[in-house]
């Protein structure tokens, strides 16, 4: 079979209606992926143009450029649409809407009342251009620090076809194409072929975008406990390892908080388990907003008790902010029902100031923590230096 435009317009089709079976399949593994939805369509309706082109001749012609032009608007409104949503932006639908308006006028008007093959390909590549550089810079400029790798990838394929366009603009069309887009010559045809090559690598740069965000959420997962969506006692231990070694490279103090939510059982007995899980969520709600994100260490440490890790934090400064805990809880009472119930705390504090590991931390702010709960509860319990080894 000779490598000709007419192989090369049928190859097309198969790939585009390839991807679009593809896309689908993948959408009834993966169900409620809204990114995914407007991905799957917009490869629906560039499936739907490349078979209006096929069908050209058997179409009248001027419905069939408008239709297929039209679905090839969409399908890259869709496609950028869905970049934009899988980076978490809110893209205004009338910017998208206002460049695909602008495309099908200028097809349009060298269509009917002044028909020119050339230009409207030259419309068509100045829109492809200007889309895919869109979608090259989002990915680029908004891609989550832990998702880079595949945003990039992404971003590259799309500049490549942004590039591959822009090429196309300087081209000649051949003598005697007419309307005929399958006449137009040599140099056209190699950027069919570089078209449907980069086609290819566009969806597995979008597939790849979402296997790097499903694998980031998995881990996010993996850390996360579910109830109270801080980090679980696998991540705080094993982060707090790492901090603790840090602060000790640094030779600055680490101090370690402990929290115990008083009388739980109390409530689970009196409440049931559902308001008891309330509770807990309330709790590290509150302890969430009295850190910092981005220094402090807190996670949920097993059942009622919480850990928190102070980086740079000495004796006095964590009863201070321990101290602040126990305020805030008493200020934000948590809800069951109709009913206020106050929430309160028992903290072991232990401060480490030279070679001790977190084990050893731990277990000096829960002797801490049981003597606080010794003496009454609602109090906070400084531990004794722990030893160094």
């Amino acid at each position: 079979m000779s490598l000709d435009f007419q192989t090369v317009a049928v190859l097309g089709y198969l790939l585009c209606l390839g991807f679009a079976l593809g896309f689908s399949l993948l959408l009834v593994v993966l169900r409620g992926q809204p990114v995914l939805q407007l991905w799957t369509a917009s490869q629906w309706l560039l499936a739907v143009s490349v078979t209006l082109l096929a069908l050209r001749a058997q179409l009248p012609q001027v419905p069939a450029i408008v239709l297929g032009n039209l679905t090839i608007a969409a399908s890259g409104v869709l496609l950028l649409c869905g970049v934009a949503r899988h980076l978490g932006l809110r893209l205004p639908p009338w910017q998208p809407l206002l460049l695909a308006a602008l495309f099908m006028t200028g097809i349009v008007v060298f269509l009917v009342p002044f028909p020119s093959l050339a230009i409207r390909l030259d419309v068509f590549s100045v829109f492809a251009v200007l889309i895919n550089a869109w979608m090259a810079w989002l990915l680029l400029r908004h891609a989550p620090a832990q998702q880079r790798t595949s945003c990039r990838l992404a971003a590259v394929i799309f500049l490549a076809q942004a590039l591959l366009y822009l090429v196309r603009l300087g081209l000649p069309v051949a003598p005697g194409a007419g309307d005929d887009i399958l006449r137009t010559g040599a140099p056209m045809f190699a950027t069919y072929l570089g078209g449907i090559v980069l086609e290819l690598a566009r969806c597995f740069a979008l597939v790849l975008l979402l296997v790097e965000r499903m694998l980031v959420e998995l881990r996010r997962s993996a850390r996360t406990d579910g109830l109270t969506g801080l980090l679980n006692r696998t991540a705080v231990l094993a982060d707090g390892e790492l901090t603790l070694r840090q602060c000790r490279r640094q030779h600055i103090p680490t101090a370690l908080l402990l929290l115990d939510v008083d009388h739980f059982k109390q409530i689970n007995d009196r409440w049931g388990h559902l308001e008891g899980d309330r509770v807990l969520h309330h709790f590290a709600g509150v302890l969430a907003r009295c850190v910092d994100a981005d220094t402090h260490l807190l996670g949920r440490y097993g059942g009622e008790e919480f850990v928190l890790l102070l980086p740079g934090t000495d004796q006095a400064q964590a009863r201070l902010h321990a101290a602040h805990i126990r305020e805030q809880l008493r200020l934000q009472p948590a809800r069951i029902g109709e009913v206020t119930v106050s929430v309160t705390t028992s903290i072991g504090l232990a401060v480490a100031t030279g070679s001790e590991d977190l084990a050893a931390l731990l277990a000096a702010a829960d002797t801490a923590l049981y003597q606080a709960k010794a003496d009454g509860r609602d109090r906070t319990v400084s531990a004794a230096p722990v030893a160094v080894t």
